[in-house]
């Protein structure tokens, strides 16, 4: 045979091979050794503490999801593989659940997850459920919460913000893009963003679609910036979107921190009234901050990045607890309310490991 047609034989082979594997968005190397140092060690607490027989037992599916893309984030920030079997069995006896549940934020918080880890397959499939969500006539757009289809709240649109962005920067299917820049076209007019330029939790039910004047929790900010950099990225590098992320990450650091750290409106230094879900909020924030960055190259190395070191700095002083354990208190020393749980671990995880994705 000669040279040509084997390599020829060869090419096809592999392109056969490269059609059924599964194909992951691109890892950014890690740039900051230290962070990715203390983030290994507080997966492993998290990992040996709380995840038993494949899951993380009555932990909410949302938060498991989300403490399962962080480990494979982490995977590829530090070149290693330690966690890749995780989504094979963290969602075991969900399915039922997931599918016909009817929780519109739960089952994209699944979709990320299974899109870290190469499985387009699931991520398609709940992203189409997520998809269900979407209608017209109540407030004029955007996706329901819920089976009841009666609230439209910040969270479960700006997880299709960040959803529909990362699908298409895996996939390049058109529909994606589509379905961002469709759904930001209302969001960006809808009233969830209230006086203090945050997002509270939603809109009312009684018709009237105005600002329910709920909790502006971390995450409702953070999630979005995805949205905003995805949207950058794939639409002709608008600045405006820069600008919007910007600013809005400019009213969490007024609004949301105390001496420069993170704090929940449920937390004090002295009482913490913080619940599951509410522990887990800070280091989803802090994360899709450094994913933001990340996805526009922007700002890194200065204020936004220091302000994410500083998150992580946060948690090692304050949070820190017997070692590699954290605590939900990042922003002040205890004073008897930090609390030790699988969430507080988990959030600990994603402030490190956004840390460890900014140069030192």
């Amino acid at each position: 045979m000669s040279f040509l047609a084997l390599a020829s034989l060869v090419l096809v082979a592999l392109q056969a091979r490269a059609s059924v594997m599964p194909i992951r968005a691109p890892a950014a190397a890690a740039k900051c050794q230290k962070y990715v140092d203390s983030a290994s060690k507080a997966a492993a607490t998290l990992q040996s503490e709380y995840f038993k027989d494949g899951t993380y037992g009555d932990q909410a599916i949302w938060i498991g999801a989300v403490d399962a893309f962080y480990l494979n984030r982490l995977d590829d920030v530090a070149g290693t593989s330690d966690y890749k079997d995780v989504i094979t069995t963290v969602f075991n006896g969900q399915e039922d659940y997931l599918t016909n549940g009817g929780s519109y934020d739960d089952v994209q918080w699944v979709s990320i997850a299974y899109l870290a880890y190469g499985d387009q397959e699931n991520a398609k499939k709940y992203y189409d459920i997520a998809s269900s969500a979407r209608d017209s006539q109540t407030c004029g757009g955007g996706l329901f919460w819920s089976s009841a289809r009666d609230y439209k709240n910040s969270i479960t649109n700006e997880l299709y913000l960040a959803l529909s962005g990362y699908m298409y920067d895996v996939t390049k299917d058109q529909q994606y893009l589509d379905n961002l820049k469709d759904l930001y076209a209302w969001f960006k007019d809808s009233r969830l963003l209230g006086d203090k330029g945050l997002y509270n939790d939603g809109l009312t039910k009684d018709g009237s679609c105005a600002n329910n004047g709920e909790n502006p929790w971390t995450y409702n900010q953070g999630v979005v910036l995805v949205g905003l950099g995805y949207l950058y990225k794939n639409d002709n590098q608008d600045q405006a979107y820069i600008d919007a992320a910007y600013k809005l990450v400019d009213a969490v650091i007024d609004n949301l921190t105390i001496d420069g750290g993170l704090r929940e409106n449920c937390e004090t230094t002295s009482q913490n009234l913080c619940n599951a879900d509410q522990t887990s909020f800070k280091g989803i924030f802090t994360y899709y901050l450094a994913w933001f960055l990340e996805i526009t190259g922007k700002d890194n190395g200065t204020k936004y990045s220091d302000f994410i070191k500083a998150q992580a700095d946060a948690v090692l002083k304050n949070a820190a607890q017997d070692g590699d354990k954290y605590t939900n208190l990042w922003y002040g020393a205890d004073e008897g309310a930090a609390k030790h749980s699988s969430q507080s671990q988990g959030s600990a995880l994603g402030a490190l490991l956004a840390a460890s994705k900014q140069s030192c």
